[in-house]
């Protein structure tokens, strides 16, 4: 029996009939499609040429998108999810007091994006879309921060696909809940403050507004902007001071109610639980090394380790790498670590990040943000450039596409939410 990477099979899970073995013409036709759109759009139109490359390499995804599940499908994740948004949890994240919201939190933007798909396809569909559009928007926000950073657009083009198409975010997709591979609002975020830093202007209000909307979206994401601002603060710039404060205040109203949803009958949870059952195990492990299970050699890019370890030596990207360090050391999680239990301890609420593995996030993106940086000073002649898109294209394919944990069509199953389903929730400790 292979290693276990997530939960097993539901017995109503059927895989569906969308093979290269059984449909190669579609197969063919997807990819082409794809290389055909980034063929077309260029580097110079870099959403257009990030759009057609991920529908090349996630083929048949576009073939089949409207008609299966793409992952694992029932799990309790993903089918919790759906029935949730089928009860319309969106429309009543304000209620702090409603089961379904102490459940699942006041962070329902996900389930607005649902909702918008949802006008012209089927829920289950909705979602594959929002996971595909999840990919491209993972690659495209990081290639703005890279490129800000790095003031080279092929070099960022080319960095910042490991980050929007990584093993943990086609594992996230295969088993999960949709937000969890949304992690675009991370280099989003990061974005807009370097916008403020060097614009000032709007770029206060536009930060804020990515912040808001990043919480909205998903309160782990959230976190992870909030540590980034944080540390954003010693940069001492007066811009980056107004951007993080006013982030800071709107988030406001959504930070309060979510205290609530934890507050009083039917609370989920309680600090030691999420501490020792949950936040011990879904960590970054040291040996070997692992991101949540997956495998450090097949969830990293390691050219681009290469090169960020090349940049490590330059004086102008030890902040950067300050910012990588101390978001690992959170990433390793709570035992024998002192720093990540002195935020337990103060931080209000922190003891609910049931998965510190969460950070590793943003140490990924601060590292490719220093490969660009090393590339980009070697200024690469287009075809060095050409060379290493292929290398890392086969490398995708080998460590990525080969991997168990990335996702296949399944039959969707009719489901319904259980009455009395909030009965059976496990009581708040304390």
């Amino acid at each position: 029996m292979g290693r276990m990477y997530g939960p097993p099979p539901d017995p109503r899970q059927h895989y569906a009939p969308t093979g290269i073995e059984t449909e190669p013409w579609i197969w063919l036709a997807c990819a082409l499609v794809g290389l055909a759109i980034a063929w077309t759009a260029g580097t110079k139109r870099p959403f257009l040429f990030i759009l057609g490359s991920v529908l090349a390499l996630t083929t048949p995804f576009g073939a089949f998108a409207t008609t299966y599940v793409w992952g694992q499908f029932p799990t309790i994740d993903k089918a919790g999810s759906l029935l949730f948004y089928l009860d319309g949890v969106m429309t009543r994240f304000w209620d702090p007091s409603d089961p379904a919201v102490k459940l699942i939190g006041v962070h329902v933007g996900h389930l607005w994006v649902t909702a918008f798909f949802d006008l012209f396809v089927s829920s289950f569909a909705a979602m594959n879309l929002q996971a595909f559009l999840n990919l491209v928007l993972g690659w495209y926000c990081a290639w703005l921060l890279l490129d800000e950073l790095s003031d080279d657009r092929e070099v960022s083009l080319l960095l910042a696909f490991p980050f929007g198409m990584g093993l943990h975010l086609f594992r996230d997709i295969n088993w999960y809940t949709i937000e969890k591979s949304g992690v675009y609002w991370v280099p989003l975020y990061a974005w807009a403050l370097v916008r403020a830093y060097r614009r000032g202007g709007n770029w206060i209000g536009i930060a804020a507004a990515i912040y808001v909307a990043t919480l909205f979206y998903n309160f782990y994401l959230g976190v992870l902007c909030a540590g980034i601002g944080a540390l954003a603060l010693f940069s001492r710039n007066r811009s980056v001071t107004f951007a993080v404060a006013a982030s800071a205040v709107a988030a406001l109203p959504l930070v309060g109610l979510q205290v609530l949803a934890m507050r009083g009958d039917g609370a989920l949870g309680d600090p030691e639980t999420f501490l020792t059952q949950r936040a011990a195990l879904d960590t970054f492990e040291l040996w070997p090394l692992r991101w949540n299970r997956l495998e450090a050699g097949r969830a990293l890019n390691l050219v681009a380790l290469v090169l960020a370890a090349a940049g490590l030596a330059r004086r102008r990207n030890w902040w950067i790498a300050a910012v990588a360090l101390a978001f690992f050391v959170l990433a390793v999680g709570p035992t024998h670590n002192p720093a990540y239990m002195l935020l337990f301890e103060v931080v209000p609420g922190f003891w609910r990040i049931a998965k510190p593995e969460t950070f590793f996030h943003v140490t990924w993106l601060a590292l490719l943000v220093i490969a660009a940086r090393r590339l980009a000073e070697a200024r690469p002649d287009r075809r060095i450039l050409a060379l290493l898109a292929t290398l890392f294209a086969v490398g995708w394919i080998a460590s990525v596409r080969t991997h168990p944990v990335y996702p296949r069509f399944t039959k969707a199953t009719e489901l319904t939410l259980s009455d009395g389903w909030d009965r059976a929730l496990p009581p708040k400790g304390r």
